[in-house]
């Protein structure tokens, strides 16, 4: 099917609810409706700061892929684990607090900051009748036999990850539902120099048998942001596991598939001329662990950056 074959009104309008239900997942919430709360939200001229542990960097949130298809399947969410980020001092303490070696850019010869983010884990239960509406209005086939999955539960879990951060990055932002909405402000020149190196094991996903999940992840790419097009191209480099520790950029003005380390890692560069956050990301799987290299520079420098990543 082709982009202009897809209904965009209503995957625009679908968009705009499953954002705001995956915003409120990010939450700690147990046994409570999530996308009841954030749209009645809507109802009052200006939203309230939603409170969490820690304040979110200027970047894009590292469980946005998760928390679109926990919105896409359930309307009720239990987040089991939801650990803070944590600034540590070392590449050895990040090692420590994540559990792996962090990788660094041996392009860079300034000092790096390092911060473990947290793992997270969310279960719930699949509402059928919500998934097959948004199934439908995507152009999408529903594969799965009436009653099957309705109220089947899933788990998504991801686990700690690492941050390595070069040169002057946008301050942290408050986590309100608004700029979960609206994204990070727009950087300054002074940010030109900042580059971001997040790496993360695979994620895990309990599903049910019957669960179509490639019609799944589509739709949650799509509403992340990606064209029919883009989606195609990024799930053939990452699959379930390794898409749901991304966060592709909302806004993307192009893409390139490029090879990294010889060829032997493939890799997707989506460029987005910086109007929000970084002016590309660059993601690649290799050894194990999801790799997304984020800048507020040119998007020539993210490959020759990509190929100096070492431990």
């Amino acid at each position: 099917m082709t982009d202009s074959m897809r209904p965009s009104r209503s995957i625009a309008i679908r968009l705009a609810i499953v954002v705001l239900i995956a915003a409120g997942l990010s939450i700690p919430i147990s046994g409570e409706a999530a996308g009841a709360r954030l749209l009645a939200s809507l109802r009052i001229a200006r939203p309230k700061p939603v409170s969490a542990n820690v304040p979110v960097v200027a970047t894009p949130n590292n469980r946005e892929v998760q928390n679109v298809v926990a919105g896409i399947l359930a309307e009720t969410t239990a987040v089991a684990l939801d650990e803070p980020d944590q600034s540590v001092p070392t590449a050895d303490s990040a090692a420590k607090g994540a559990g792996f070696a962090p990788r660094l850019l041996r392009g860079r010869s300034d000092p790096a900051s390092f911060t473990v983010l947290g793992a997270h884990r969310l279960t719930a239960r699949v509402n059928q009748s919500q998934l097959r509406t948004l199934l439908t209005e995507a152009g999408l086939p529903v594969r799965t036999a009436s009653g099957s999955l309705d109220g089947a539960s899933f788990a998504l879990a991801t686990p700690r990850a690492v941050r390595v951060q070069y040169g002057n990055c946008p301050a942290p932002v408050a986590n309100t539902l608004q700029n979960q909405i609206n994204g990070p402000p727009p950087p300054s020149t002074d940010n030109g120099n900042c580059v971001m190196l997040t790496q993360t094991p695979f994620a895990s996903a309990t599903l049910p048998a019957a669960l179509d999940s490639g019609a799944v992840m589509e739709i949650a790419l799509e509403l992340s942001g990606m064209s029919p097009n883009q989606t195609r191209d990024f799930r053939r480099l990452f699959d379930w596991r390794a898409a749901l520790t991304m966060s592709p950029p909302r806004f993307m003005r192009s893409y390139e598939m490029v090879n990294i380390g010889g060829g032997e890692a493939p890799g997707m560069l989506m460029i987005t001329g910086g109007r929000r956050g970084p002016t590309y990301e660059l993601a690649w799987v290799s050894d194990g662990l999801v790799f997304s290299l984020s800048g507020y520079g040119s998007s020539a420098d993210g490959l020759p950056l990509a190929r100096s990543v070492g431990r």
